[in-house]
């Protein structure tokens, strides 16, 4: 209630496409991206730039966007199988075709994804993948799958769609980041997208897209009026959500001091 309060009391920039100061915020609003970016770096353990930041209506919106802006009726998508469910919906509304590849303990199955690329030169557009604590399998994939995807993902030239909205929902901490630091800011394929969703709670409904400041940019520029006038979708929930990242930030300093 707290949270919520503080955000009323930024009704002038909650309540507005954007500010004098920053113009409409294309990619998010600027003080969330700062917190946002503060946030993962203490649970990631790396880097992370409110650049490389985009704030999404959660994690299906945040997929959705990729496969319009980075993808066009008639490429083909893959997955793995099995895989989230929606994921087939979101593809073949953007007049995609669906391919599926076996999914292993250690992540998807990169042999069988290579024999699909071989077989279909130029025409697999987007890989979309959930490489941690996969649904429904419950598999992680491996550091060396990930970098062996990206390898892939540029000698072929597709986008890699990772799903993570379970990235922070270990019950032991486990080593393996998100696909973001696996990809090449000199060539990048890589669209890291997550939510509060999962964290918070389903109805929060807003979430980020982490990727080089070359695949965020065009994202901006779809004919979704949200998008194109304010892409917050919605400031005055990301605001919610701000406060309470300050909230939890304050509590983690305290907590690591004693």
């Amino acid at each position: 209630m707290e949270s919520f309060q503080k955000g009323i009391e930024m009704s002038v920039q909650s309540l507005n496409y954007g500010s004098k100061e920053h113009g409409a915020y294309m990619l998010g609003h600027p003080k969330f991206l700062q917190v946002l970016a503060e946030f993962l770096e203490k649970q990631y353990e790396k880097p992370v730039s409110p650049k490389n930041l985009m704030s999404t209506c959660g994690s299906s919106m945040g997929t959705d966007i990729a496969c319009r802006i980075h993808c066009q009726a008639g490429d083909i998508a893959v997955v793995e199988e099995p895989t989230y469910y929606l994921a087939f919906t979101m593809i073949r509304d953007r007049g995609m075709s669906l391919m599926g590849v076996p999914i292993e303990e250690d992540g998807m199955d990169l042999n069988a994804l290579e024999k699909l690329l071989k077989e279909n030169p130029g025409k697999i557009k987007m890989v979309y993948t959930v490489p941690v604590h996969h649904n429904p399998a419950g598999y992680t994939m491996s550091n060396a799958k990930r970098e062996r995807l990206v390898s892939l993902a540029k000698e072929h030239k597709f986008m890699i769609v990772a799903d993570e909205a379970y990235q922070l929902l270990s019950f032991e901490k486990i080593e393996e980041k998100p696909m973001f630091y696996h990809d090449d800011p000199a060539d990048p394929r890589v669209l890291s997208i997550s939510t509060f969703s999962k964290l918070i709670g389903p109805g929060v409904k807003v979430g980020w897209i982490q990727a080089h400041e070359q695949l965020l940019k065009p994202m901006t520029n779809i004919g979704l009026w949200i998008v194109a006038t304010t892409q917050s979708f919605s400031p005055l929930a990301i605001l919610f959500i701000l406060s309470s990242l300050e909230t939890w930030q304050g509590i983690s300093r305290e907590f690591h001091k004693t």
